[in-house]
């Protein structure tokens, strides 16, 4: 196949085992692996017209809401994007087990005490990533590294050990160091330990900053498959690179604390792991790039990427769009009242708290329509049940617990298969199906 670089495919051997045929990396170096798909490839035009809906869907997210219901929101969004990382890994951790673990109530089982440990090491690193903790690693390389790093650091030891591929030997995931071994994933060889650095040094040079604000969102999508192929963990790759996503984002000032790219990724599992391994294909004709990797199946990831980023925008827009959120709220206390689990006269603090973030504690006598002795006594039941908190005296806060938020935001715990009411819209359903074998 004609590629216009005269690629040059070799056998890879690990501990005398022959790998499938693999790119000459050192032949090829590091330059030629190209880090956005060229504007002559036919989804272009598709691909700038998602990374501007994306953006300015994006932006006015935030501003239909008060501040203290953007941190509400925020932490449990946080939660959901554990969620759906741990279930694109194989992971299934219920949002319940996640909400003890956030609360220190770990199981016994020591599997399922692990995987509540893991999910509560994803969260803290996404909640520094949302503060800002991380905004001095300026070059996706560094960036990457203080995810890992963070996060393996939190992890029992049962989990930073992985098997070499081939051999049977555990190997330590080291927090934030490279891997030293050679790595197979699927058809696709990635580069040989000794040259991380240098390959490392090339996907910075595709660092969003460096290009225009109407290309950053396609920049992101693009360094999302590259540092995947690039594979510079022994572990933890898909999830270090969904965490890197979601901070380019927000350093893009088009993620938030509001959405998840994780959720639009776990709901098309298949599609996402699909693009990704087709985009790990040489190029595909004379025509498909400069580069040792198809330009056009990058593309293709791309499209996909951001479609599935869009459609998260727009199920959250959905969800909390001010009056379907009041109606629900109204909904939600009106079933727990007909359960003999709250009263009734709670519906207009609790809808005021979800719309404003807070109520100060002199206004709720006279919300529930009772004398202060009595309001505490309605108000108890959420305040135990962690949807108000606040100290004595302080405002009551909303919050949304993981474990209690189904009938309030409806479809949020939805994995991939589970169909829900809000199907995606025609400019981005195409994009997040799988795709076809070629």
């Amino acid at each position: 196949m004609d590629s216009g670089i005269g690629l040059i495919f070799v056998k890879a051997q690990i501990d005398g085992k022959t790998l499938k045929p693999a790119i000459n990396m050192r032949n090829a170096g590091p330059v030629s692996l190209t880090l956005m798909p060229g504007s002559e490839q036919p989804a272009w035009s598709s691909l700038r017209d998602l990374a501007f809906l994306l953006a300015a869907e994006a932006g006015g997210l935030a501003g239909r809401l008060a501040p203290g219901t953007v941190t509400a929101v925020g932490d449990l969004v946080r939660g959901m994007n554990c969620y759906y990382s741990n279930l694109i890994e194989g992971h299934d951790t219920r949002p319940i087990d996640i909400e003890r673990a956030l609360r220190a109530e770990l199981a016994t089982e020591p599997k399922r005490r692990d995987l509540q440990l893991e999910a509560a090491a994803h969260i803290a690193v996404q909640a520094a990533i949302d503060r800002g903790e991380l905004d001095g690693f300026d070059a996706p390389s560094a960036l990457m590294t203080e995810i890992h790093r963070r996060f393996y650091d939190r992890l029992p030891d049962a989990l930073r050990f992985v098997e070499e591929h081939g051999g049977g030997k555990m190997v330590e995931v080291r927090p934030g160091k490279l891997r030293e071994g050679h790595v197979e994933v699927g058809n696709h060889v990635a580069p040989p330990p000794d040259e991380l650095a240098s390959w490392l040094a090339r996907l910075d040079e595709g660092a969003p900053e460096r290009f225009g604000r109407a290309d950053r969102p396609i920049a992101i999508a693009a360094l999302h498959h590259r540092l995947l192929w690039i594979h510079p963990f022994a572990d933890g790759n898909g999830r270090t690179a969904r965490l890197l996503s979601h901070a380019l984002l927000r350093r893009a000032e088009i993620g938030s604390a509001l959405w998840s790219v994780s959720r639009g990724l776990a709901r098309n599992v298949g599609a996402y792991k699909a693009y990704l391994a087709r985009a790990d294909a040489p190029p595909q004709g004379a025509l498909d790039g400069r580069g040792i990797l198809s330009d056009g199946r990058l593309a293709e990831f791309c499209r996909f990427f951001l479609a599935a980023s869009l459609d998260q925008v727009r199920f959250m827009r959905t969800l909390l769009a001010p009056e379907a959120l009041s109606r629900r709220v109204r909904e939600f206390v009106a079933a727990e009242a007909a359960g003999a689990r709250l009263d009734a006269r709670v519906g207009p603090l609790l809808e005021r708290a979800m719309l404003f973030g807070e109520v100060p504690r002199g206004e709720v006598p006279a919300l529930v329509g009772t004398s202060d002795r009595q309001a505490r006594r309605l108000v108890k039941p959420l305040v135990d049940r962690g949807l108000l908190t606040g100290a004595k005296d302080a405002p009551l806060r909303v919050a949304f617990p993981l474990g209690q938020t189904e009938q309030l935001f409806p479809h949020l715990w939805a994995p991939s298969g589970v169909t829900i009411d809000l199907a995606p819209l025609p400019e981005i359903e195409d994009a997040l199906r799988p795709p076809h074998a070629s």
